[in-house]
C-alpha cells in the first residue's frame, strides 16, 4: 500500500473519532450547565475542558460567542468539530478508491451540513438534535467501515487511527476530572462516563458504587469496554502486529515496541498504583506514549527513507546542542 494512502486513511478515522468525542463532551457539559447556579462563571466552568483538550491557547473571545461555539465551530482551533469534519473529508477525498460509496456519501453529507449555515442553525435551535447528528454520523461511519471495506492493510490503518484517537480522548475526559478546582463531584464523575459513553457499562460492573477510583479504574483498565484505554491500546498493538506479520510479544519496529510497552503498562499496573503516583501524571505519561506511537507509525509506514534520515539528522544535531 502507498504510504500516503495509509496516512490519509489513518487520519480520516482519527478526525471522525475526535469529532464524536467532542460532540459528547460539549453535549454533556451543556446539560450540566442547565442545572447549575445562574451566577456561575462560564469561563471557569469550561476551564478544565479547555486545558484537558489543549484548546486554551486557541481561544479567540472576539470571534466565538461561547465555549460551546468554540469547540464546535472555531476556525482557529484545528480540532473543532467543524475542522475535524473538514479534515476527515479532505483525507477521504484523497483515497476515494479505497472507500465504499456508502462511506463517502455519509462523510460528504456531514461535510456539507457543516459547510453551510445549517449546522449553526441546528445547534442554536435544536442542540440535542445537532449533537445526535454528529454522534450518529460517527457510529454509522464506523459500522460502514467494518461492514463495507475489505479488512486489508488499509482497514488496519483506519483501525489504528480510530483506536489511537479513542485512547487519547478517553484519557482527556478522565484528565479533566483532575484539572477541576475542587474535588470531582458525583455530577463530574457521571459526566466523564457519559462523555465516553460508558455510564451504562460502568453501572453494570460497579453496581452504583460511584467514586473517582472506580471511574478511573473502569476507563483505564476495563478489559471489555471498547472505549477503555486498555481495550484501545490492545487493539493498537494487535493492528500493528497484523501489519508487520510479527508475532505478538516481539517487535520489528519502534511503533510496535512502544505500543507493546504502553500495553504492558496498563496490563501490569493497577488503580492503586496510579492513584499513588497521581492520576494526572499517569495520564500525561500515557498520552505522551501514545503520541510517540503515532509518530513512529508515521516514520515507519509513511515517511520516505530520505525524510526519515533528515529527521534523524535533526535529532542528532539537537542532542549535541
Amino acid at each position: 500500500m502507498l504510504s500516503r494512502v495509509a496516512d490519509n486513511l489513518y487520519w480520516m478515522n482519527r478526525y471522525v473519532e475526535r469529532a464524536e468525542s467532542l460532540a459528547r463532551m460539549v453535549e454533556v457539559n451543556q446539560d450540566n450547565l442547565l442545572e447549575l447556579d445562574d451566577n456561575i462563571e462560564l469561563d471557569r466552568f469550561w476551564l478544565s475542558s479547555f486545558h484537558a483538550f489543549h484548546a486554551h491557547e486557541y481561544i479567540d473571545h472576539e470571534k466565538e460567542n461561547s465555549a460551546e461555539c468554540f469547540f464546535l465551530f472555531s476556525d482557529s482551533w484545528p480540532s473543532s468539530i467543524r475542522n475535524c469534519i473538514f479534515s476527515a473529508r479532505e483525507n477521504a477525498r484523497m483515497v476515494r478508491d479505497q472507500l465504499s460509496e456508502e462511506i463517502w456519501v455519509e462523510l460528504n453529507s456531514i461535510y456539507h451540513f457543516f459547510r453551510s449555515k445549517d449546522a449553526e442553525v441546528s445547534f442554536d435551535q435544536t442542540p440535542q438534535q445537532f449533537f445526535q447528528k454528529v454522534i450518529r454520523f460517527s457510529l454509522v461511519f464506523q459500522g460502514l467501515s467494518d461492514a463495507t471495506v475489505n479488512h486489508d492493510e488499509g482497514w488496519l490503518f483506519m483501525s489504528l487511527g480510530k483506536y489511537l484517537e479513542r485512547a487519547d480522548q478517553t484519557s482527556r475526559a478522565l484528565d479533566a476530572l483532575t484539572l477541576k478546582e475542587k474535588k470531582p463531584s458525583r455530577k463530574d464523575l457521571i459526566a466523564a462516563l457519559r462523555i465516553c459513553s460508558a455510564l451504562s457499562a460502568f453501572r453494570r460492573q460497579y453496581r452504583g458504587e460511584l467514586s473517582l477510583r472506580n471511574v478511573a479504574e473502569f476507563l483505564l483498565f476495563s478489559q471489555d469496554f471498547p472505549r477503555s484505554m486498555r481495550f484501545a491500546i490492545r487493539r493498537i498493538d494487535s493492528n500493528l502486529h497484523e501489519l508487520s506479520g510479527v508475532p505478538s510479544g516481539n517487535f520489528s519496529n519502534e511503533a510496535e515496541r512502544l505500543a507493546g510497552s504502553a500495553l504492558a503498562t496498563v496490563n501490569f499496573t493497577n488503580i492503586d498504583a496510579v492513584l499513588t503516583r497521581g492520576l494526572h501524571l499517569s495520564l500525561d505519561e500515557l498520552q505522551l506514549s501514545l503520541m510517540d506511537v503515532g509518530q513512529k507509525i508515521f516514520e515507519t509506514y509513511v515517511m520516505s527513507p530520505l525524510e526519515l534520515q533528515n529527521v534523524s539528522d535533526d535529532q542528532s544535531m539537537q542532542a549535541q546542542q
